[in-house]
């Protein structure tokens, strides 16, 4: 089965579609639980999960029907693939270090020494914790869909920038039932502020995306990044260091966006910059 009109647009509508109904669905009994219709039952915790992977589910599944099984193993190849290192090394240490840097100008007029925000026993291994995250706390059943499927086809209808902000608010949008979840990571936030700060961590995913011909392990490197950062650094977060952290991203992503553009978010090569030079002349 293949499509046809409009692939790009079309193809994109079943993805959210399946990734919406797939997620949405076995969420609704642990929804339904937190808002006191139902009682409680352990399967809830598992059907969660099972939700989460509606990226993933919906990405494998539109790209078998598109290019069969050769689809499957190209995109995931790209699942464990980057010729770039320098910006997978990016993925996994950018987050982190704004963060932690946040945290220690945040903590100086306070007296604390750089041991003391290092001190990771009581969250557990962090190893162990990266390695979680991974493989069930987002990177793997969202990026194969977000990054690894989605982001390219709005990237034939839009620039990069409108993509990251237009993919940001339909991740964003994706999450709001577990606003609503008792335990959920989203529980306790609002969806306002979190979706001004999933719409700004897609403008770098998109530039990771793109330097690195697509790679999906970037992406989930990155996204595990986040997560981790999140669960380490929580308990010490405060509003001051919240608020330096912002103003750091946000430095970041204008930099970034002023000196790969816009469009594509990408530097060229010396190839793809003559190419580029001779079809303005021709414009």
């Amino acid at each position: 089965m293949r499509f046809f009109l409009e692939p790009e647009r079309k193809n994109l509508y079943y993805f959210i579609l399946i990734t919406f109904i797939f997620s949405w669905l076995l969420w609704i009994p642990k929804l339904l639980y937190s808002l006191g219709v139902i009682s409680y039952s352990p399967l809830f915790n598992i059907l969660m999960l099972c939700g989460s992977f509606g990226p993933l589910v919906a990405s494998f599944s539109l790209t078998y029907m598109e290019r069969g099984i050769d689809g499957i193993k190209r995109i995931w190849h790209k699942g464990w693939h980057c010729d770039k290192k320098s910006y997978l090394y990016i993925s996994l240490l950018l987050i982190p270090g704004l963060t932690l840097l946040s945290l220690l100008l945040a903590s100086l007029p306070l007296g604390y020494n750089l041991l003391e925000l290092l001190r990771f026993r009581k969250y557990g291994y962090i190893f162990t914790d990266i390695l979680v995250t991974f493989l069930i706390g987002g990177p793997f059943q969202e990026e194969f869909g977000w990054r690894g499927y989605a982001l390219d086809y709005l990237q034939s209808k839009w620039n990069a920038l409108e993509s990251s902000i237009i993919l940001g608010g339909i991740w964003s949008l994706w999450h709001f039932p577990l606003f609503f979840i008792i335990d959920s990571p989203q529980s306790n936030q609002s969806f306002i502020s979190f979706t001004i700060s999933i719409i700004a961590v897609s403008v770098l995913f998109t530039w990771l995306h793109n330097n690195t011909d697509g790679s999906v392990l970037v992406a989930m490197s990155f996204h595990a990044s986040i997560n981790v950062s999140y669960l380490v650094f929580l308990p010490k977060i405060s509003i001051t260091s919240n608020l330096i952290f912002t103003i750091f991203l946000d430095v970041t992503i204008i930099c970034i966006v002023f000196s790969y553009g816009q469009k594509k978010l990408k530097r060229l090569n010396r190839k793809d910059e003559i190419v580029q030079n001779l079809k303005i002349l021709k414009e």
